[in-house]
């Protein structure tokens, strides 16, 4: 009886001795959950901001019931930049939600926006949203890197809040050097962008200076490139002026004189050769004068070849009687007598009607 009475009496106490370390053990783990939470609520759920967005690019609104779990949880004394991150991270999960018809947007994917803006216009909204999940400067860095060999990317400036009139540069440098990416320039990126005016203008500013400083084949080559650009009908008062005038023979003439001049000069040993190389060019250009031709084949005496030559001049005006008498006279001279009898008789013809 005894040995049972004592045998009961220490159950008692080792089941007592339980259930205080039990509570004890409960407390303590209760406590440090606590404490934990409020100053590491990471570590309790077990996530982080950036596990919390890598989930929004498959499911946004999955992603944003994790965001609200996560930020109820925080301790008042978050620090400020914490503060600054989490609430980024709440904007971009929220645009993403906005935007989630749109896989583009919710992968984050740059190349995706900007196969999107090839054949969209872009809202204010949209734009808004747009801006929040890639951030700016994120999407200007990515027209910088990548503006010289794509120029697709110039249609970011659609949402952009920078010059577009910065790139002008960039892009002349492009399509100066590669037809292939100057007529798909023409065709689909200036189409499509927002501030086309703008952006032309800046272009036509761009090469009249660059028109303005350059040698001739370098000029001859920006019209040309403006001429590209006429065929999609952007116009510039000041190249149209350029045009105008180059079109015109006698600019053509004294063009391809001095430029003949230019290459003469070039192989010239001496002032005394280049002279003469003008003064020989010079004579050329005269004799195909037909006036000046016919004065100096009577000059040097060779009477027929000035009659000849000067019945081309009569052919261009048949009914000049004073044309026709000089005629009859050269051919007298030159003892072509039968010619001359004709003019004669042509002459009294005219008199006579």
């Amino acid at each position: 009886m005894k040995k049972a009475k004592k045998r009961k009496t220490n159950q008692k106490i080792f089941f007592k001795n339980f259930w205080k370390l039990l509570l004890c053990t409960t407390l303590t783990t209760l406590t440090l959950a606590f404490l934990t939470t409020l100053f590491h609520p990471v570590i309790v759920f077990g996530l982080t901001l950036d596990e919390i967005l890598e989930k929004s690019k498959s499911d946004p609104d999955f992603a944003w019931d994790m965001y609200l779990s996560y930020i109820s949880q925080l301790s008042p004394n978050v620090s400020a930049s914490e503060s600054k991150k989490i609430e980024q991270v709440g904007r971009i999960i929220n645009a993403k939600r906005k935007l989630k018809e749109l896989d583009f947007a919710v992968k984050e994917d740059i190349e995706g926006l900007i196969k999107f803006l090839k054949t969209n216009s872009i809202k204010t909204t949209l734009k808004y949203y747009i801006l929040e999940i890639f951030r700016e400067e994120t999407l200007a860095e990515y027209l910088n890197n990548n503006l010289s060999h794509n120029l697709d990317v110039l249609l970011l400036t659609n949402i952009l809040t920078i010059d577009v009139k910065d790139y002008v540069e960039s892009v002349l440098n492009v399509i100066s050097q590669d037809d292939k990416a100057k007529k798909h320039f023409l065709d689909t990126v200036l189409k499509r962008l927002e501030k086309k005016d703008v952006f032309v203008n800046a272009i036509f500013e761009e090469l009249y200076q660059r028109y303005s400083n350059a040698e001739k084949e370098t000029r001859n080559r920006i019209l040309e490139l403006y001429k590209d650009f006429k065929t999609y009908r952007y116009s510039d008062a000041r190249f149209e002026k350029i045009l105008n005038k180059t079109s015109k023979t006698w600019y053509k003439f004294w063009h391809s004189f001095m430029e003949f001049s230019s290459r003469l000069s070039q192989f010239a040993d001496n002032f005394v050769f280049v002279i003469f190389g003008l003064v020989v060019v010079s004579i050329l250009v005269l004799f195909s004068l037909k006036f000046v031709r016919y004065k100096i084949f009577y000059i040097l005496g060779f009477k027929k070849l000035a009659a000849l030559t000067y019945r081309k001049i009569v052919d261009e005006d048949p009914l000049n009687e004073d044309k026709r008498l000089t005629l009859a006279q050269l051919y007298e001279e030159a003892g072509m007598f039968e010619e001359a009898m004709n003019e004669y008789n042509f002459l009294k013809r005219i008199k006579l009607e």
